[in-house]
């Protein structure tokens, strides 16, 4: 693990420079390998039946129990709960939030 202690001070500009010159080479092809395989799964999807596919599996899943593929298909197809937030006052009293609860309990 790199530490102040291991490290060894690059004292040449031009030992530096390469460094950085193959840092960046690196960094490119990474990113180009990103890109191809975003394009290539891109291809796959849109090539046959591949989404129907996918969409069965996920019902299946889905049969057997398996609650994140229910969430899955619960979140695709735009049935999400969205998360209710509620703005209390701060002068309302305990009595008061149990009281309005109370009254918007469906039980």
């Amino acid at each position: 693990m790199a530490n102040e202690q291991n490290l060894i001070p690059i004292k040449d500009s031009e030992v530096a420079r390469q460094l950085q010159e193959k840092s960046v080479q690196k960094r490119k092809e990474n990113k180009i390998q990103r890109l191809t395989l975003r394009d290539e799964l891109l291809a796959l999807l849109s090539a046959g039946d591949t989404q129907k596919k996918m969409s069965l599996a996920i019902i299946e899943k889905c049969l057997k129990g398996d609650t994140k593929a229910y969430e899955i298909i619960r979140d695709t197809i735009g049935e999400k709960p969205k998360d209710k937030v509620e703005n209390l006052n701060i002068e309302t009293t305990y009595e008061d939030y149990i009281n309005k609860v109370a009254d918007e309990d469906e039980y």
